[in-house]
């Protein structure tokens, strides 16, 4: 009996131990598609960890499955990290050395791969990571987009991978980028891009930021309404963008000067903002043609058609006293 009880013990210890060591698997927005990063010696099992010196090489290895029921051609490329509107490290931008302060970009470092995978197949694929001949300066965070790419690259999963040298904190630093336009759900948006451009992760960076188009309508206090903005980012990826979104819905993009103003904080540090960017008609048109629904404002229209009135009622009566005095 005791000797059952044992055999029962054992079998139930390596069941969960088998559990614990097994690497978490990374499951794709692709169909059918899991990604393992295959960790040796590490605790950490959702991202690869360097800790480097430079000039070194790295080798990364990744399992890719495919349990759909298509073959999959499927991209795997490296790249930065940047910081979505909701304040969520993503991985959608093609980020290059220089980019936002970015000494050292991870796409640099390794190669892109392309695998072929059939139903029920699974691949490994190792990538050498070539660190930078320079000192490295706080974190890199940089990751492994995989893709479908008879999709365009919709639906895809990233390995993170981080990168440093001597594993030490360093803060971030920010400042007001640029001004930018796009289209999300057929409408138009408005994007006030400030930026980290340290190699810091930061964390609870507060932001208030308005935009105003200037207009002559202001002086008659009609003129386009401020667009105001108060955003909590939990998460800003080292050397980022961090994109405050003003949504326009139904309203168009007008041609002209935009107001910036803001301020951020996190923690004791506190940075202000201020700046005026043009958006040029052919900008706006771009956009505008992209976008449905849209409802032109025709009060500029009304006060012209007013004003005209006005001034032929004008005309009127002084040609018909002009007529009477002579």
């Amino acid at each position: 009996m005791k000797r059952k009880m044992f055999y029962l013990l054992s079998v139930v210890c390596f069941c969960m131990l088998f559990i614990f060591m097994t690497p978490k698997t990374a499951h794709a927005d692709i169909n059918g598609v899991t990604v393992t990063p295959l960790i040796g010696d590490s605790d950490v099992t959702d991202k690869f960890q360097i800790i480097g010196k430079k000039d070194g090489v790295k080798k990364l290895k990744i399992s890719i499955g495919n349990f759909g029921i298509r073959a999959l051609r499927l991209r795997v490329v490296p790249t930065n990290a940047t910081t979505s509107s909701d304040g969520k490290i993503a991985y959608t931008e093609n980020i290059k050395t220089g980019d936002y302060g970015l000494q050292s970009a991870f796409a640099d470092m390794t190669k892109p791969q392309t695998v072929t995978l059939k139903t029920s197949q699974t691949k490994d694929l190792t990538f050498n990571v070539k660190l930078p001949d320079k000192k490295l300066k706080g974190l890199i965070i940089g990751g492994l987009k995989v893709y479908d790419v008879n999709r365009n690259e919709r639906g895809n999963s990233v390995i993170p991978v981080w990168i440093t040298e001597d594993n030490k904190a360093v803060g971030g630093i920010l400042s007001l980028h640029s001004l930018s336009l796009g289209v999300e759900h057929y409408q138009p948006h408005v994007y006030v891009n400030l930026q980290n451009n340290q190699p810091g992760m930061m964390k609870k960076v507060i932001v208030h930021a308005t935009v105003k188009r200037e207009s002559w309508l202001d002086r008659f206090n009609m003129g386009p309404k401020k667009m105001t903005a108060d955003l909590t980012y939990p998460k800003v990826a080292p050397n980022s963008k961090i994109p405050i979104d003003f949504n326009q819905n139904q309203t168009p993009i007008a041609p002209g000067k935009y107001k910036v103003k803001g301020v951020a904080r996190s923690g004791k540090a506190v940075w202000n903002f201020k700046k005026t960017y043009t958006i040029t008609q052919k900008q706006a048109n771009d956009i505008n043609s992209r976008c449905k629904n849209l409802v032109y404002d025709k009060s500029i229209t009304y006060i012209l058609i007013v004003l005209v009135l006005v001034s032929l009622v004008v005309l009127i009566f002084w040609g018909i006293w002009h007529q009477n005095r002579s």
